[in-house]
């Protein structure tokens, strides 16, 4: 391997990238040039990993989007659309029609055939596209609404996350590279008082916040990274190593947008500790920026994926949400709100770890599957584990790295409660195995079990006690109860004996459910 150098940093601020005579280096040094890093474990995080949180898989969020973007409320959307002077074309809403009703396109093939229809059909390329924008921004509010609506259920599930602890105590700093838009990992980290660096510059950007009729009630900070820092440079990872999560979302999120025109993006900064503070600036962006249209009796702007907000001077700016889905990811081909130059800081900062943990990630993305099986056949030393209940085999992209590659078949909770030496009770491991089948069921479906067990927990008493009765002297063909006694006794003894214990109960109803999972197994079950 060639000798290695560093990249001369603008700030002391910034993690230097290595530069080698080869064409990448194994192990990035400290910024002395001489002292080596010990050997770091980082993490690769899918869709998979924010599972136990409440965050659905690919094909949940399809089927939520199918059952409710239904054909006649498209057709209908479309009409009012046209109304207000938009609206598409027939034959290309009939097209969106006949991908949204194919069961085996789930909804980041549809997105990538509506780009590649924007490619192909140029006299509707503008229709294509509009489509598209929407559909992404529908993704979007799908998501937030995850997060802003279910706090309660996001603090309860937190804590299978706990395990996270001890990888960032073994490895300083603990990178994550995440494609998920989600906010779980800066949630996890404030609940867990980790420090979380994100690449950004010590710059602020600083919003009003207004409530409902415009009155400020408050700020929002942002932390802000340029198109010229983002494109020429390091991002501002603390370097010196620090303590903690270096965190990179390389396919956008909630709580980062582009503005200045696109030019430059920022990262919402909570303002309250706790993973209450990352939801609330979330909705604060959301719900607390807006513009107000001039003479418009309190007409807000609308512009498709993005939020709208005066400046300084009382002039309409723009927050363009970044996520990042569909068929054409980094693409030279197509354009994006997220700037390419992500993905290259995701390959060059993936050299500070050896051995990098896949949790969650179906290996669905080929520019991903890319750098990881270029980061991995750089050396020797270097492992990839996939952590996955449901993926029993290598990839056969990697088939040639065999040695390197470990599987383990784990849930997210499972793998770093092992890695942390956690044990959980019975019921939370009952508890936890309930909600992963009730999500597979569906609402509906969940509805009906809960209703089903219920009833038969009541049959289930009715024959213990008719039993008891069974058992008891006859007088005149009815049973003797004043033979036992004290009435009032009697029937204390006789409910706590039939009662079953929370433990009992949960496993009765795991049992339940995986007696109606076995008649008509889910269609996504173990998908992601």
């Amino acid at each position: 391997m060639g000798r290695m150098t560093l990249r001369p940093e603008k700030t002391g601020l910034r993690a230097a990238y290595p530069v080698a005579t080869d064409r990448i280096c194994q192990q990035p040094p400290f910024n002395n040039g001489h002292q080596q890093m010990k050997p770091l474990t980082g993490l690769f995080l899918g869709a998979g990993a924010s599972y136990e949180a409440g965050l659905p898989l690919v094909w949940e969020l399809t089927d939520e989007i199918k059952k409710w973007l239904t054909p006649e409320k498209l057709r209908e959307f479309n009409r009012g659309w046209r109304i207000q002077g938009g609206g598409y074309p027939d034959e290309v809403i009939e097209d969106l029609i006949v991908c949204l009703g194919r069961p085996e396109m789930h909804y980041e093939a549809i997105l990538g055939y509506l780009e590649t229809q924007w490619r192909r059909r140029r006299a509707h390329a503008l229709a294509y596209h509009g489509l598209y924008v929407w559909l992404v921004e529908m993704v979007y509010h799908m998501l937030y609404y995850r997060h802003v609506n279910n706090e309660a259920y996001l603090a309860r599930h937190l804590s299978a996350y706990d395990g996270l602890r001890a990888l960032a105590d073994e490895n300083s700093p603990l990178w994550i590279f995440s494609l998920n838009h989600d906010v779980i990992v800066e949630a996890i980290a404030a609940r867990l008082s980790i420090p979380l660096h994100s690449g950004f510059s010590p710059e602020r950007k600083i919003f009003v916040r207004r409530d409902r009729t415009g009155k400020p009630i408050g700020e929002i900070q942002a932390e802000v990274l340029t198109k010229a820092e983002l494109e020429k440079y390091a991002m501002y990872f603390p370097n010196p190593p620090k303590p903690g999560i270096y965190l990179l979302k390389i396919h956008g999120a909630l709580d980062i947008f582009t503005f200045n025109e696109g030019e430059d993006l920022l990262k919402l900064l909570p303002r309250a500790p706790g993973q209450e503070g990352v939801i609330d600036v979330l909705r604060a962006a959301n719900e607390g920026l807006f513009y107000e249209i001039p003479g418009g009796h309190g007409m807000r702007a609308k512009a498709a994926n993005q939020i709208c907000y005066p400046d300084e001077q009382s002039v309409m700016q723009f927050l363009r949400r970044t996520l990042l889905a569909g068929a054409y990811k980094f693409d030279v081909r197509s354009q994006q709100v997220l700037p390419k130059s992500m993905l290259k800081h995701f390959q060059q900062n993936l050299n500070f770890v050896t051995t990098l943990v896949c949790i969650g990630y179906g290996f669905g993305d080929l520019h991903i599957n890319l750098v990881i099986r270029e980061w991995l056949e750089f050396h020797s030393d270097r492992r990839l584990e996939i952590v996955n209940p449901g993926v029993r085999d290598v990839p056969a992209f990697l088939l040639h790295l065999l040695s390197q590659v470990q599987i383990t078949s784990s849930t997210t909770t499972e793998y770093l409660d092992k890695r942390a030496g956690i044990v959980r009770t019975t019921k939370e491991r009952l508890e936890r195995r309930i909600g992963e089948l009730l999500r597979r069921l569906g609402k509906e479906r969940g509805d009906e079990a809960r209703e089903s067990f219920a009833r038969a927990i009541k049959d289930q008493a009715a024959k213990g006690l008719a039993e008891k009765l069974k058992s008891l002297p006859v007088i005149d063909g009815q049973p003797d109860i004043a033979a036992l006694g004290d009435p009032t006794m009697v029937a204390k003894q006789w409910a706590a004996e039939l009662r079953l214990t929370p433990e009992e109960e949960l496993q009765q109803f795991l049992a339940h459910l995986e007696d109606i999972l076995a008649e008509a197994p889910s269609p996504s079950a173990g998908t992601i």
